[in-house]
């Protein structure tokens, strides 16, 4: 039997031989007690209001599962981006993260023989604009301010791929899951070719530093993302992990197959509720082990950017429904 580690190396080869699923975020340990986290999201405690380094408002109400930006016209960072430079302060990380020695710790008690060391990047480029200036300020000015909105995303860049830098110094991670949502449910927030001129170069560039580092990119994001699954592999992504199943999934496997995990496949909006039952959870997971079973890179896996479920009861009859999928498949 491959270890835990082995199994997802076999699963992301093109002619790899796993012996089973890789389950969920199981070969990956994540470091999250780092100078860099504590810095940028320290401040998201639950039943709190509080601004971030940037200067946006976060909300975190008592019965939500995560924290989220609160943006209005009151308060939005960077009201116009013809003039971002007056309003928009990039956190300095490298003056205010230098004690690594509680993720040094948590990094050393990884057993590295079976499992991953795992860096965490939350809020990416495009996430971090609208934190700035709200979702619709954002899609309009990339159509609207295309030059300006370029300088900003050059600043918003060099402090991702600063952070992404000094995790890979100080932390030497095997893995770094980095976190950027370029889409909804059915369609991506901008046409391939926006995206393309917009964001994949600074990706491209932080990826590939990443790479030359020997250290691989999963990135988050829960999204339609089919028109650009290609440019994904070319800029360096690993695994794309938060693949809903509203994308093609078989389709993109053969486009990618080899080049690219594809981590997700199971429909939280059906499964993910309070009153879900076991029944409808197991159903749902069988669908998707049946359905992409033979898809190159295949992780059945919730979307969600961190490992566990909204409501408890969920993820454990996932994890268990997966075993047995593997079991009667493999």
């Amino acid at each position: 039997m491959l270890t835990t580690k082995q199994n997802l190396l076999e699963t992301l080869k093109k002619d790899g031989h796993p012996d089973r699923f890789v389950n969920e975020y199981d070969p990956f340990v994540p470091i999250m007690n780092e100078p860099l986290a504590r810095y940028t999201r320290g401040n998201r405690v639950r039943g709190t209001t509080s601004k971030d380094r940037w200067g946006t408002t976060i909300v975190f109400p008592e019965d939500q599962f995560a924290a989220m930006p609160h943006v209005t016209v009151s308060d939005k960072v960077c009201p116009d981006v013809t003039e971002w430079r007056k309003y928009v302060k990039v956190p300095d990380l490298r003056a205010n993260c230098t004690d690594w020695t509680d993720a040094l710790a948590s990094a050393a008690a990884v057993d590295r023989n079976e499992y991953f060391v795992m860096g965490f990047m939350g809020t990416g480029i495009f996430e971090q604009l609208h934190f700035l200036m709200g979702f619709e300020d954002t899609l309009m000015n990339l159509l609207a301010e295309p030059d300006d909105m370029k300088e900003l995303i050059e600043a918003v860049a060099e402090y991702r791929y600063t952070y992404a830098e000094m995790l890979v110094e100080n932390l030497k991670p095997d893995f770094i899951l980095s976190h950027d949502d370029w889409g909804a449910k059915k369609s991506l927030f901008f046409s391939p070719d926006v995206w393309r001129e917009m964001f994949k170069p600074h990706y491209k560039k932080m990826y590939g530093m990443m790479h030359d580092h020997g250290v691989k990119v999963i990135h988050h994001a829960d999204s339609y993302l089919e028109p650009i699954v290609e440019d994904m592999a070319e800029i360096g992504v690993d695994i794309w992990q938060g693949v809903l199943p509203q994308n093609d999934i078989p389709k993109i496997g053969k486009l990618v197959e080899g080049r690219m995990g594809l981590m997700g496949g199971l429909d939280a909006a059906i499964i993910d509720r309070a009153d879900a039952t076991e029944e409808e959870i197991r159903a749902e997971v069988r669908r998707a082990c049946t359905d992409y079973r033979n898809v190159p890179g295949f992780i059945p896996c919730l979307t969600y950017g961190l490992t566990g479920s909204i409501f408890p009861h969920v993820d454990p009859i996932i994890k268990d429904e997966i075993d047995k999928c593997s079991k009667e498949m493999f």
